[in-house]
């Protein structure tokens, strides 16, 4: 029964570290040029930490969709912002 606890737990942390919710539609244009300056990588890391808005993970999807990861056929935060 132990370790499911700690399965259950480790789960939880888990999901934590992957992704954050972000649900503001706020942006500035120094925010957005401080995420544009980020390579493909950095900018998921920033999301999973949640730390870039959702309004910027938008115009990342829009003007880079081939760098966002998908998760049943849905950009990965929507997928997140659905559970």
């Amino acid at each position: 029964m132990r370790e499911t606890a700690h399965s259950e737990q480790a789960d939880a942390t888990r999901t934590q570290r992957v992704f954050h919710k972000p649900t503001s539609l706020a942006t500035t244009d120094e925010r957005l040029a401080r995420m544009w300056a980020l390579t493909p990588s950095q900018r998921l890391e920033e999301a999973r930490q949640g730390r870039l808005t959702l309004a910027e993970m938008l115009r990342w999807a829009s003007r880079a969709p081939h760098e966002v990861p998908l998760v049943n056929n849905e950009f990965f935060f929507i997928s997140a912002l659905a559970e």
